[in-house]
């Protein structure tokens, strides 16, 4: 069995959920991603093809982790999606796969990885909210309501797994320059008649600092909250949004 903390992020294909993943190796452990998409592995990085939204997919990825390794120190729940456009034009199909992803991954991910936590006497598991659980963004009611969904998910989990020894947080990030915002502003730019760089400087705008975020500075919060330093912070929100909801 590795000396090293057992990690599993999901959505670590790419954006965040890489940094995130790349974060936790740079901090010694070793890592299992989960995602939809394949991604190459590395030094203590493996991934594994697994759909959040599945549950049977993901009892499958959380059982060969524990026959391999036998525990599960630190969960990182930051797969997501995002679907953008008024409410009215948006169908349940949509609806529903924005919920099942974004909301029903942590509840699979969370379902099956804390009996093996509480086996072992303790753990930590960090969800990935939005500066949209905190604010209302138009044309993203969907996406907010789910992110608002995992920060409540997140406070009742810390209280029900406090007795087992399981700190359960959760962050915020503003906008941060990945894959995923670049297409969220490709399709805002195209329903509205305006270009990328039009929408793109409005969203930069809403950070006191002026600029997208690094994933990176993302995955640096949330490796600090999975460690010993970060011990006496738990079921609460870290707001990671240059100052977005100070304003």
């Amino acid at each position: 069995m590795s000396e090293s903390r057992v990690v599993v992020v999901s959505g670590a294909a790419r954006g965040i959920g890489r940094a995130v993943a790349e974060g936790f190796v740079a901090a010694g452990d070793t890592v299992l991603g989960l995602d939809v998409l394949d991604a190459p592995g590395g030094e203590r990085l493996s991934n594994r093809v697994c759909d959040v939204a599945d549950e049977a997919d993901v009892a499958r990825a959380i059982a060969a982790l524990l026959d391999e390794h036998g525990r599960i120190d630190v969960l990182a729940n930051v797969a997501g999606i995002v679907t953008v456009g008024p409410i009215e034009d948006t169908g349940w199909p949509e609806f529903r796969k924005v919920v099942d992803v974004n909301l029903g991954g942590v509840f699979n991910l969370c379902k099956h990885a804390i009996p093996a936590m509480k086996a072992r006497g303790g753990g930590v598991i960090v969800n990935m909210g939005s500066v949209s659980g905190h604010v209302g963004q138009v044309d993203h009611a969907i996406y907010g309501a789910t992110k608002a969904g995992v920060i409540a998910l997140t406070r009742a989990l810390a209280w029900e797994l406090a007795p087992h020894g399981i700190r359960v947080v959760s962050l915020s990030p503003g906008s941060v320059d990945t894959a995923m915002l670049r297409s969220d502003c490709e399709l805002e730019a195209a329903r509205t008649g305006r270009t990328f760089a039009q929408v793109r400087a409005e969203r930069e705008a809403e950070q006191a600092s002026g600029r997208w975020a690094d994933p990176a500075e993302i995955a640096n919060v949330a490796v600090f909250l999975a460690s010993a330093g970060a011990s006496y912070i738990n079921g609460t929100d870290v707001l990671v949004d240059s100052g977005w909801t100070a304003k």
